[in-house]
């Protein structure tokens, strides 16, 4: 009996995961109005613009999952400017098109300390949620010096 119990509760996993399988291709055979987004990921890498590096991990699931967010890497003297002037970053990231969507307001924003940092600034990582509401969350993260 139990070795019944556990070959219909192996074989039941075995069916399951086909089908899953064959759920998933279904699913990405898209119409051709829709963008692939599987070529995205194989595409997805760093983008410089000016001084500041842009990395759009919301593109891994596609433009319609919620919240997005993108990551970037910026020196401390662009950190301070756009820290006094969330606007700032705001109109950098709608002119730039870090996100699906335009970003309607900014905040909060969030700092995790770099105090201790005596001798050289450092640079900074912005973690950017853009929500369904097109509002935007920041978190500012110390990048670690090298060691």
């Amino acid at each position: 009996m139990k070795r019944t119990a556990m070959m219909g509760l192996f074989l039941s996993t075995l069916l399951f995961l086909a089908g899953d399988g064959l759920a998933y291709a279904q699913q990405s055979t898209t119409p051709a109005d829709k963008t692939d987004y599987a070529d995205q990921k194989t595409n997805l890498k760093w983008q410089k613009i000016d001084d500041i590096q842009i990395l759009k991990l919301w593109q891994l699931e596609g433009r319609d999952v919620w919240p997005q967010i993108s990551i970037l890497r910026v020196s401390n003297a662009t950190y301070l400017k756009y820290f006094q002037n969330p606007k700032g970053l705001m109109d950098f990231v709608n002119q730039n098109k870090i996100f699906s969507k335009p970003v309607i307001e900014a905040g909060p924003w969030v700092t995790l300390s770099s105090a201790g940092e005596k001798n050289d600034p450092p640079n900074w990582d912005l973690m950017l949620s853009h929500g369904r509401t097109s509002t935007m969350i920041v978190a500012a993260l110390p990048q670690l010096p090298p060691q």
